[in-house]
């Protein structure tokens, strides 16, 4: 072999080097990304406008309307994302067959329900009135056995009460204590989000998971539900309580400007605390804002988990 033909099937040689090389990473960057979109959840609170019992009066519509039985397929196709969470409102029928249905069509699609968030109608499991708290904790018994039904692994329940109410951990507690003994027995764990009454606060949240002392009743951290005058300190010293209990996240976004920055708060710092406790869990993408945003909500919740990748 001469010179010439030495240095070209050298540079070949080394061409195909760099080839691979660039595959291999490109191959690594792929499987890196597929382990952290299994950790993405999504919320259908993200597509509240699309869902009648949601969507205000005259509040134009954002594209076709769905129901519980098109959101696994919905949340795979356009966000890709596997881990569903669903919201109470947006249940059309509350029977445990309809439940087992949702359950099948995610599994057909290769998705599964991971939490529900319960909110209407009224329940207080904080109510000083021991009849009417024993009415809201069978209320939530209820919901959790759809929950059970739908595949989920858990319920969100508010706590009920009122910041201005003192707060007594042994009433609460109680509630939570029973919800959790019966999670156990079906496999739903009971989740205390910052989500005002009582749990405005994350002192009483903390306060309240280590009363009840069970492995059933975690936290469900909650990046946007801050109180505005505390500013981004309280919202990481409560983010740094809750997220030691955490089964479930919601990483939540607000107001997005028109190069899609998010300018509320910084998600990824919020996605940063969750990795330095050693969250190992799912984040679930919400979208909520006391004004609503005529940015494609798709295009909003894509932005969201980007962020949320980009720090996990």
């Amino acid at each position: 072999m001469n010179r010439r033909e030495f240095l070209r099937h050298g540079g070949l040689a080394l061409a195909s080097s760099a080839l691979l090389l660039i595959s291999n990473r490109c191959h690594a960057a792929s499987r890196d990304r597929a382990a952290k979109m299994k950790r993405i959840g999504c919320t259908t609170v993200c597509f509240r406008m699309r869902f009648p019992s949601t969507r205000p009066k005259n509040h134009p519509k954002v594209g076709p309307d769905l129901t519980l039985m098109d959101v696994p397929t919905f949340f795979a196709d356009e966000l890709d994302v596997h881990n569903v969470e669903l919201w109470s409102r947006h249940f059309e029928d509350t029977s445990l067959k309809y439940c087992k249905k949702i359950k099948a069509v995610a599994q057909s699609v290769g998705s599964k329900i991971i939490n529900i968030q319960l909110d209407e109608p009224a329940y207080n499991l904080s109510h000083r009135d021991s009849a009417a708290r024993k009415k809201s904790i069978e209320f939530v018994k209820q919901w959790m056995g759809r929950a059970a039904a739908c595949g989920a692994t858990s319920l969100r329940a508010n706590t009920g009460g009122s910041p201005k109410e003192k707060f007594d951990v042994n009433i609460t507690g109680d509630s939570y204590r029973q919800l959790a003994k019966y999670g156990q027995k079906i496999g739903v764990k009971i989740l205390i989000e910052n989500h005002g009454g009582h749990s405005a606060k994350p002192e009483n949240i903390v306060e309240l998971i280590k009363a009840v002392d069970s492995s059933y009743c975690r936290t469900l951290p909650d990046f946007g539900n801050v109180p505005k005058k505390g500013g981004e300190e309280y919202r990481y010293k409560l983010l740094k309580m809750l997220f030691p209990y955490a089964h479930l996240v919601s990483a939540k976004g607000m107001y997005f400007d028109d190069q899609m920055r998010h300018v509320s708060y910084d998600i990824g710092a919020c996605v940063r605390i969750g990795k330095s406790l050693g969250f190992k869990g799912i984040y679930s993408a919400e979208q909520w804002a006391p004004k609503p945003q005529s940015i494609d909500p798709v295009k909003i919740t894509k932005r969201i988990i980007e962020l949320v990748v980009e720090n996990i």
